[in-house]
C-alpha cells in the first residue's frame, strides 16, 4: 500500500513543474529573528497594517453596521446637546464635534467600535476654558488637545496610559459628577442659585416660589425614562424622553427656557481668534490633552472588553486618530472630543462590527444638522438638564470607593485627594496627589511583601545558584517526631458513596465521578475529566449536560446551596455546556443552557440560566443574572460587576445548543461503540416508575432523610 501511494504521487507531480529549492541566503534571512517591535520603525509598521485590515473587514458588515450606526446616533444627538450648553458653549458646537471629530475618529481611529464626541468627564474643563478664553477658547483647546495626542502618539505614549491607576480615575470622573450635578440641578429647577446656595436656604421655603415647576417637570420626565430604561440596551431613551418632553412644551406653549437658534449649517474652517493669547491657552489645556489621551485609551480598553471578538485597539493609532479629530473640530469650532464608552457601549449592543457604524454615526448628526435645525432649537434646556443630571450621578463612583476603603486605604485616599482637586478646581494639584499617593501605596506594599533571601556569591552564581537562604527558611527539612495519622473525619463515607447514572448517561473510563453524584439524561463525562464528591457532597448534573476533557468539579466542605428545598454542594443544571480544562469549585449552582468556556472558574457563585462565560473568566462570590454574558478574560467579583454584564447574543445561545447536541450523541456513540446501551448497576429509576436496584437503595434512602 505504501509504494502503491508513493506511484500515484509520482504520476501526479509528472507533468507539474517543481519549485526550484529556495537560496540558502532566504533560508538563513527567514531564520533572522524579526525586528524588534519597541522599534519607531516597527510600530508604525503596525499601526499602518492595522488601519489597512480594519477598513477591510468594513464590506464583511455593512447591514449590521448600518442599523447600529443610526442607534448610536438617536443616543448621542441629546448628550451632544447637552454638553455642548453645559459646557458653556451653544448646541451647534457639540453637533459640529461630533460630526467633525466623530468622523475623522471612525477614520482613523485604532479601536474600530470606539465611538467619539463630546464627553462629560471633561465638560467642566472646557467650561472653565470657556469663561476664561471666551467661545473660541473651547476651538481652540480643542486644537491643542489635538497637537497634545499627536505629540503623545509619535511618542507612543499610548502604551503608558496603562499605568494610570484606577483610583485616580475613578476620582477624577467623582468630582466631574459631584460638578455636573451642581452646574445642572439649578438649571433643572428653573433659577440661577448653585446646590451650595440652595442647601443654605432649605430652612426657608421662599426658594420654592423661584422653581421653574414646568422646567422641574420636563427634567424629571427625561430623567425618569432614561434611568427607567436602563436594561433595554438598544432603545434609545434619552431621544424619545427629549422628543417627548419638546412635543409637550410646544404643543402646550410651556413659557421654559428653549436651546435656540442652531445653524442648518457647516461652518467654514478657521483659526480662533484668541488675540494672541495662545501660549496661555496651550498651558490651560494640557491638563485637559492628558486627561482627553486617558479617557479614549481607557474607553478603548472597556470597549475591547465588551466586545471580546473583534480587533483590540491599538494605542499609537488611537491617539492620532484622536489627535486629528481634535484639530478638524477645532477648525470647524467645534469643542473637544474623546473616546467615549456610553455610545460605544452602544455601539457593540446593537451590532456594530467595524468602524464603518461609527462613521454613520457622524453622518446621521450630519443629517439632522442640515435638515431638522428647526426642530432642535424648541429642545427645552430642562429636558437636557434632567439628561445630565442621571449622567453625572453615573459617573459618581461610590462603589469604588466604598472597596477601595476595604480593601486597599492608600488607594481610597488617592481617590479622595483626586476627587477634592477635581471639585476645588485645583485639577492639576489634585492628580498629581493622587498619583503620588498611588506610588507611595505601591512602595509599602511592595516592602511589605518583598522576600529577603541574600544575594549569592560570584562563584555561585556561576555554579547556577539563584538565592541564598538561611537555615530557618528551611523548616520543612528538619526532624520532627512522628504525626498520627488524622481521623478520617467522614471522607470515608464520601469516597465510597457510589454516583446515580442514567442508564443513557456515559462516563468515559479514563474520567473520575466519585462520591455522590448524581447524572442524568444524556450526560457525558468525556476523559480526563474529574468529578469529585470526596470533600463537599452532594452534586448533581442535569439531563443534557457535558463534562469536557479536563473539567474539574468539586466543592469545600460542608457548603451548600439550596434549589427546590434540596441541599447540593454543586448544582449544574440541564443543558449545560463545560468546556475543556474549566473549573467548577462548590458551593455552586449553574443554571439551564448555560456555556462554560475553556479555563474558565466558576467558584462560590450562583449563575443564572441562558449564561455564557467567556474564555478564561473567572466569576467568584456573585450571582449572575439570567442571560448574561461574561467576556473573555473578565473576572466577575463584585455585585456591581455582575449586574453591568451585556446580555448573551443569539450566537451564544445557538453556540450551546450546538455543543450539547453534539455532546449528546457522542455519549450515545460512545454507548454503541461498548456494544449495548450501558445499564449501570445504579441506575436512576426509569420512566416505567420500575424499582431501582438494591446497588444505590442506601444513597436514596439518606437522600430523602436529608431533602
Amino acid at each position: 500500500m505504501p509504494m502503491q501511494r508513493a506511484r500515484e504521487k509520482n504520476a501526479l507531480t509528472r507533468g507539474r513543474r517543481l519549485p526550484a529549492p529556495r537560496p540558502l541566503s532566504r533560508v538563513l534571512e527567514r531564520q533572522r529573528p524579526p525586528p524588534s517591535e519597541d522599534s519607531f520603525g516597527a510600530e508604525w509598521r503596525s499601526v499602518r497594517r492595522y488601519l489597512v485590515d480594519s477598513w477591510k473587514d468594513v464590506v464583511r458588515f455593512i447591514p449590521q453596521d448600518v442599523l447600529s450606526g443610526v442607534t448610536v446616533a438617536a443616543v448621542a444627538l441629546p448628550l451632544n446637546l447637552a454638553l455642548a450648553v453645559a459646557s458653556g458653549l451653544p448646541p451647534s458646537a457639540g453637533l459640529i464635534a461630533g460630526v467633525v471629530g466623530g468622523g475623522i475618529a471612525a477614520m482613523m481611529g485604532g479601536t474600530p467600535l470606539q465611538v467619539t464626541g463630546p464627553a462629560a468627564a471633561l465638560s467642566t474643563m472646557v467650561f472653565a476654558l470657556v469663561a476664561r478664553f471666551g467661545v473660541a477658547g473651547a476651538a481652540a483647546a480643542a486644537m491643542a488637545v489635538g497637537c497634545m495626542q499627536l505629540l503623545l502618539s509619535l511618542g507612543r505614549a499610548g502604551r503608558l496610559m496603562k499605568y494610570v491607576p484606577e483610583s485616580v480615575l475613578a476620582g477624577f470622573t467623582t468630582g466631574v459628577g459631584i460638578k455636573l450635578l451642581d452646574q445642572q440641578i439649578p438649571e433643572l429647577l428653573g433659577f440661577d442659585y448653585r446646590v451650595f446656595e440652595l442647601a443654605q436656604m432649605m430652612h426657608r421655603p421662599e426658594w420654592l416660589r423661584e422653581v421653574s415647576w414646568l422646567s422641574t417637570l420636563s427634567g424629571l420626565a427625561v430623567a425618569f425614562l432614561v434611568v427607567a430604561a436602563r436594561h433595554l440596551k438598544r432603545f434609545p431613551a434619552a431621544l424619545v424622553g427629549v422628543g417627548i418632553v419638546t412635543a409637550l412644551a410646544s404643543y402646550l406653549g410651556w413659557d421654559i427656557a428653549r436651546v435656540g437658534e442652531v445653524p442648518s449649517s457647516l461652518p467654514p474652517p478657521a483659526l480662533p481668534d484668541l488675540q494672541g493669547r495662545w501660549l496661555e491657552l496651550f498651558t490651560a489645556a494640557l491638563p485637559l490633552g492628558i486627561l482627553a489621551a486617558a479617557e479614549s485609551l481607557l474607553s478603548a480598553r472597556v470597549t475591547d472588553r465588551m466586545a471580546p471578538n473583534a480587533r483590540p485597539h491599538q494605542p499609537t493609532l488611537e491617539l492620532l486618530g484622536q489627535g486629528l479629530a481634535n484639530l478638524g473640530s477645532g477648525l470647524m469650532s467645534g469643542l473637544p472630543v474623546t473616546g467615549v464608552v456610553v455610545r460605544s457601549g452602544v455601539n457593540v449592543q446593537s451590532g456594530g462590527r467595524t468602524r464603518l457604524a461609527a462613521l454613520l454615526h457622524s453622518g446621521s448628526l450630519l443629517f439632522v444638522m442640515l435638515y431638522m435645525a428647526d426642530q432642535i432649537a424648541k429642545v427645552p434646556l430642562a429636558g437636557l438638564a434632567g439628561l445630565l443630571c442621571v449622567v453625572g450621578l453615573r459617573l459618581v463612583e461610590v462603589g469604588t470607593l466604598v472597596h477601595l476603603w476595604k480593601e486597599e486605604r492608600v488607594e481610597a485616599v488617592a481617590f479622595l485627594v483626586t476627587a477634592a482637586g477635581t471639585l476645588s478646581g485645583h485639577l492639576v494639584e489634585g492628580l498629581t496627589g493622587g498619583m503620588l499617593i498611588h506610588a507611595v501605596g505601591l512602595f509599602l506594599h511592595r516592602r511589605r511583601h518583598k522576600p529577603h533571601p541574600s544575594a549569592p556569591s560570584l562563584e555561585q552564581k556561576q555554579q547556577g545558584v539563584r538565592a541564598v537562604l538561611s537555615r530557618a527558611r528551611a523548616a520543612a527539612r528538619h526532624p520532627s517526631h512522628l504525626e498520627a495519622s488524622p481521623h478520617s473525619l467522614g471522607w470515608l463515607r464520601h469516597i465510597k458513596s457510589r454516583p446515580l447514572m442514567s442508564s443513557s448517561s456515559f462516563v468515559h473510563p479514563q474520567a473520575a465521578v466519585i462520591g455522590r453524584v448524581v447524572l442524568g439524561d444524556h450526560v457525558h463525562i468525556a476523559a480526563g475529566s474529574s468529578v469529585r464528591a470526596d470533600e463537599g457532597t452532594p452534586f448533581h448534573i442535569g439531563a443534557n449536560s457535558n463534562i469536557q476533557d479536563g473539567v474539574v468539579i468539586h466543592a469545600l466542605k460542608e457548603r451548600k446551596v439550596m434549589v427546590g428545598g434540596e441541599e447540593w454542594a454543586v448544582y449544574v443544571g440541564k443543558n449545560v455546556s463545560m468546556a475543556h480544562n474549566a473549573l467548577v469549585h462548590g458551593p455552586c449552582y449553574i443554571g439551564d443552557d448555560t456555556f462554560v468556556g475553556f479555563k474558565a472558574v466558576v467558584h462560590d457563585a450562583v449563575v443564572g440560566s441562558h449564561c455564557y462565560i467567556g474564555i478564561g473568566a473567572i466569576v467568584v462570590g456573585v450571582e449572575v443574572p439570567d442571560g448574561r454574558f461574561v467576556p473573555h478574560g473578565t473576572i466577575v467579583d463584585t455585585a456591581e460587576k455582575a449586574e453591568r454584564l451585556p446580555p448573551v447574543s443569539e450566537a451564544h445561545r445557538e453556540f450551546n445548543e450546538d455543543v450539547v447536541d453534539v455532546n449528546r450523541g457522542l455519549a450515545a456513540a460512545y454507548r454503541t461503540q461498548d456494544g449495548e446501551v450501558r445499564q449501570t448497576t445504579r441506575p436512576l429509576a426509569t420512566h416505567n416508575n420500575t424499582e431501582p436496584t438494591s446497588g444505590w437503595t442506601n444513597w436514596r434512602r439518606a437522600r430523602d432523610e436529608r431533602f
